[in-house]
């Protein structure tokens, strides 16, 4: 018992009040608010009983609610700290112990939820061993020893309940893991692999000049949209594999309700998907922006059109660079590639920069494309500030 109460009080090795104060989770914040109300309550209560309290009766009252709110955050020391305070009252004169009676439910309720059971019933039994041993009031003692019985118990049921929760909460988001990770590998290995080989068949044949024109137009268009479809699929994988921590950092909602997506990850899946076709690619996100849920989805949509665009055109022996640049105002996505001196490699209708042109325009934005020295450069940039005026139904 001995061991476990000089471990429990024993601090951390990276201990700072500072850090730990942020660090603190909702619910210890939660009942941090919780202690310092009941502080302010019992000081209101006192005050209001004795019209003309005494300087040091208010400074304790004071303290009471300062030590009290601690103990959520900190609560060995915010404990000690208030077992101080009461002990230091009973030697103060014209100071009773009843101003701390209401704080010490507090107290007692607080011990049992943070604190380990066998830790938080030495502590509790200072409180009437205090007023035993200078002066022997037993009613009061006794009165406190049954105040601390009556808060004991249901702070830890409360603290069993808690944990009870939270050990099924962690046991089921583990199991949902796992069944992610699983469906992540059957896609990855049955469709994503699937449509790998259509992309590189329709690919192959779109290029075959023993095809008609037009025979080699329809497969270059099933190249595109197992291409499209492939990009949208390993986006699903990553979102499978990622946790939710990952999640909710990409991913969280404005005042407005509406949802800021992470298009750092669609550059980062693009930029894999091009290397993985055997283009040299570099990729920088700079920045951060906020976009609604059709911001987010057009420059995305409009991105994976571009890297459509670099494997039908692009020079595999040139670099190809993506950059995202973001601010409250503004979002640009910059896409270079070289091309090829000769002829495309695949018939193309000019359909995919009209329908990037197209979707930029519902969300104000616009598309540039220029070419210098071989080198092809494709602009995309919308106004974060301004909202969608008209939806485009999407062709696919």
């Amino acid at each position: 018992m001995v061991s476990n109460f000089l471990d429990a009080i024993r601090p951390p090795s990276h201990w700072w009040p500072v850090t730990h104060l942020r660090s603190a989770t909702r619910t210890q914040r939660r009942y941090a608010a919780i202690g310092a109300m009941v502080g302010v309550i019992n000081m209101i209560l006192m005050l209001a009983l004795f019209k003309s309290p005494t300087p040091g009766r208010l400074f304790f009252l004071l303290l009471t609610v300062v030590t009290l709110s601690l103990i959520p955050i900190f609560p060995i020391w915010g404990s000690l700290g208030y077992l101080t305070l009461w002990i230091v009252l009973l030697q103060v004169p014209h100071v009773p112990s009843s101003d701390m009676t209401i704080t010490n439910a507090a107290f007692f309720f607080f011990l049992a939820i943070f604190l380990p059971l066998r830790v938080a019933l030495i502590l509790a039994l200072v409180v009437p061993v205090a007023l035993i041993i200078p002066t022997g009031p037993l009613p009061t003692a006794a009165t406190q020893l049954f105040l601390a019985a009556c808060t004991l118990l249901p702070g830890s049921i409360l603290r069993h309940t808690e944990t009870t929760l939270r050990e099924e909460v962690s046991t089921a988001t583990e199991k949902l893991k796992s069944i992610r990770s699983e469906i992540a590998r059957e896609m990855h290995d049955l469709v994503a692999y699937s449509m790998s080989q259509t992309a590189l068949r329709a690919q192959r044949a779109a290029a075959d000049p023993s095809y008609p024109v037009a025979a080699q137009q329809e497969f270059a268009a099933i190249e595109s949209t197992a291409t499209d479809a492939l990009h949208e699929l390993r986006l699903v994988l990553r979102a499978l594999r990622s946790n939710e921590d990952e999640r909710t950092d990409h991913a969280h909602t404005t005042g407005l309700g509406t949802v800021v997506l992470d298009l750092e990850e669609s550059v980062r899946a693009v930029a894999d998907d091009l290397s993985a076709s055997g283009y040299s690619v570099t990729y920088q996100c700079r920045g951060d922006g906020h976009y609604t849920r059709l911001q987010a989805a057009i420059l995305s949509r409009v991105l994976r059109e571009m890297s459509s665009n670099v494997l039908r055109h692009a020079d595999h022996d040139q670099p190809v660079t993506i950059t995202l640049s973001q601010d409250a105002h503004k979002a640009r996505l910059v896409v270079t590639n070289g091309v090829l001196s000769s002829h495309h490699r695949f018939p193309s209708s000019g359909m995919g920069i009209l329908g990037m042109k197209e979707r930029l325009s519902t969300v104000g934005g616009s598309l540039d494309t220029l070419t210098d020295n071989g080198t092809w450069l494709t602009s995309a940039s919308i106004p974060l500030s301004q909202p969608p005026t008209r939806v485009i139904e999407d062709e696919s």
